[in-house]
């Protein structure tokens, strides 16, 4: 029994050094994070041209540094905000040709919160 906690404890220790802790996933609910270093990739599919998509949400920022940037079907940037240390309200909306729009949350060391919820909406003005 000893065995396995030691074990268990050095499996997470070697996750929380390499790819960090993360629990909750970022767009459903919050998603708490310590030592996390990467890149999550969220997908959003709009029918009709000009439809608004987005998140928007905040976050909590102890150590580290997290970005998010919202791209267009063709792969371009359309929107993007950096959450430096302390806490932050996001708000990253993009609308454009129908499609597949895709949420990319690049995360440095990154020990926080991340609380982020979808957003549409109807055709842009």
């Amino acid at each position: 029994m000893r065995l396995l906690v030691l074990v268990l404890i050095a499996v997470v220790a070697a996750v929380y050094f390499t790819a960090g802790l993360r629990f909750g996933y970022v767009t459903l609910t919050p998603t708490y994070m310590w030592n996390a270093t990467g890149q999550n990739s969220y997908t959003f599919r709009t029918i009709e041209a000009d439809q608004s998509v987005g998140v928007k949400g905040s976050c909590q920022v102890r150590s580290g540094q997290a970005v998010v940037r919202l791209y267009d079907p063709k792969g371009g940037q359309i929107a993007g905000q950096s959450c430096p240390k302390g806490k932050w309200a996001l708000n990253i909306m993009g609308s454009g040709a129908a499609g597949t729009y895709r949420l990319v949350v690049d995360l440095d060391k990154f020990s926080g919160t991340l609380d982020l919820e979808e957003v549409r909406g109807g055709r842009a003005p």
